[in-house]
């Protein structure tokens, strides 16, 4: 029982840790990749999570009509 608790916690924890990555790919924005490495590579500092997650969170650019 002790381990199913374990991997539920594990499993959420991860989820946490990757929620940048997951947010810009169910959003499909175009840096999705961007985030994903930012997430990955320096995600377990509190600040490169931050900013992966402000990169999956921001608005799309639309191009100017010229």
């Amino acid at each position: 029982m002790e381990s199913v608790v374990t991997g539920l916690l594990a499993l959420a924890g991860l989820a946490v840790c990757l929620l940048p990555s997951l947010i810009a790919f169910n959003r499909r924005t175009d840096k999705r990749w961007l985030v994903l490495a930012i997430n990955v590579i320096f995600g377990a500092t509190f600040l490169g999570w931050v900013v992966a997650l402000v990169l999956a969170l921001r608005k799309p650019e639309v191009p100017s009509v010229a």
